[in-house]
């Protein structure tokens, strides 16, 4: 009887050891059979995550230059000033219409100046700055680019100065041949800025220049604006897909290697020391590449759009007298660097 107890538990313990190794073979089994499914779902969240890192800042630069809704019914210079206008229209050199409002000034002889607006804005955005020279006695062409407002050109396809600055030659032609008018003074806020300088350069219809937050060349105004949590390849991307997809080349958006070329029509250049997107080093270096006559104004403790909205409103009396000295009598103007302090009561 003990040795038929032994054997039988002996074959009980054969039993489980058997059972235990089947157990752990299928555990290991299914621990094998995971390992593709975790790498495949790593994989696609490395994939999707990579994509997103590339593709989100192409959208975002999409929508931050699609251009405003825009319609007739919209703001105009007779329902927000009172002023009577003309509705305007005039070719580009490529073929396409641009459109604009024309607010003529009380003499047929006098000077215009024309606005060119920033990244994402269109004709409205030059609005506030109507009153001053109007009643200073200046024709003023209020348009927008192709692809915005009612412009022609396909939406979503800003260049950040490259067809902007053909546009701005058109905006001349228009004002020169079709109104007559002999002398031009061109205004614009940073990308606007950097258009009339580039238009400026090969253009001796502007008669002068006051650019509004410039910057020196597309590339580096994209870095000096990139946010911490992008790296710059992604950056570097992002403007080469723009580059593709729109047809402009960087290279050729450096309103810094043009600018020499205004001179010896006058250049003025305001920028606020708290813009964070263009430095103060940077207009610094802006400032000395041009040539005379040219003034600086650099404005205390404004930003890049607080630059425009309200400090260019505020400042807009003294960018009149400029211009009227500018394009009458130039060895009147001031030049040189000045530090401006506007009085908070200004611009509320």
């Amino acid at each position: 009887m003990p040795n038929n107890q032994n054997q039988t538990n002996a074959s009980r313990r054969r039993s489980a050891a058997v059972t235990g190794i089947a157990h752990l073979s299928q555990h290991t089994g299914g621990r094998r059979a995971l390992v593709p499914k975790i790498l495949k779902i790593s994989a696609a969240v490395l994939a999707g995550a990579s994509l997103l890192t590339l593709v989100g800042p192409v959208v975002a630069e999409t929508i931050a230059t699609f251009p405003p809704a825009f319609s007739k019914e919209t703001a105009n210079p007779l329902t927000e000033l009172g002023l009577p206008y003309e509705e305007v229209t005039f070719p580009t050199g490529d073929g396409l219409t641009l459109r604009g409002w024309f607010i003529a000034a009380g003499q047929p002889d006098a000077p215009a100046i024309l606005y060119a607006p920033a990244t994402g804005h269109d004709q409205r955005s030059g609005l506030s700055l109507v009153p001053v020279f109007h009643q200073a006695g200046y024709h003023v062409l209020l348009f927008s680019y192709r692809g915005y407002a009612l412009s022609d050109g396909r939406k979503g396809e800003f260049t950040y100065g490259d067809a902007e600055s053909r546009d701005v030659d058109a905006a001349v032609h228009f004002l020169h041949e079709a109104k007559g008018i002999q002398h031009i003074g061109a205004v614009g806020h940073s990308a606007g800025a950097a258009s009339i300088i580039l238009s400026a350069a090969r253009n001796p219809h502007i008669g002068a220049v006051v650019a509004v937050a410039p910057f020196n060349c597309v590339t580096e105004v994209w870095h000096t604006s990139r946010p911490a949590l992008v790296p710059p390849f992604v950056l570097d991307w992002t403007l080469w897909v723009a580059e593709k997809l729109r047809g402009f080349d960087r290279e050729e958006i450096c309103p810094l290697k043009v600018v020499g070329r205004i001179a010896p029509r006058p250049l003025l250049v305001i920028h606020g020391t708290d813009d964070r997107r263009i430095t103060e080093a940077q207009v610094r270096r802006f400032f000395t590449a041009a040539r005379e006559p040219k003034a600086l104004w650099l404005v205390e403790g404004v930003t890049h759009s607080g630059i425009r909205t309200p400090t260019l409103d505020a400042l807009a009396p003294r960018v009149v007298a400029f211009l009227d000295t500018a394009l009458q009598d130039q060895e009147k103007l001031p030049y040189g660097l000045a530090r401006i302090r506007v009085d908070k009561a200004m611009v509320q």
